[in-house]
């Protein structure tokens, strides 16, 4: 066997990954990011092993993007109108919260929000 210490950050050792996960982010707070743009996906091979299609969020800077689950969409469509065009150059906020439902087993897990300055609160 061979091994090294390893002393990079966690998004690298998923580093295959096109999607932010939430331990990219862990212990960051809420991290400033600007929109490039909204992709369509299809046949995308998740964590779980099975094919997927959706939206996710392209970011300035970064490769990777964010899958956008219902509530982050409405944020966004909230805050910049329904045309997902308008949405690019946006800053938003996104960060890790706890206690969001895992849509495909019910359980609560650590997802990724995001927010603008036109977000209503609670």
């Amino acid at each position: 066997m061979s091994e090294t210490l390893f002393t990079g950050k966690v998004s690298q050792m998923k580093a295959n990954s096109k999607f932010l996960g939430s331990e990219d982010l862990a212990g960051l707070g809420s991290v400033e990011m600007e929109i490039a743009g909204v992709y369509q996906f299809a046949d995308e091979i998740m964590q779980d092993g099975k094919k997927k299609e959706g939206f996710a969020l392209g970011f300035a800077k970064t490769d990777k993007r964010l899958i956008l689950n219902a509530t982050n969409r409405k944020v966004l469509a909230f805050s910049f109108g329904a045309d997902t065009k308008a949405w690019a150059g946006k800053k938003v906020s996104v960060y890790v919260q706890d206690g969001v439902r895992n849509p495909a087993g019910g359980a609560t897990v650590s997802g990724l929000r995001i927010k603008t300055e036109r977000t209503p609160t609670k």
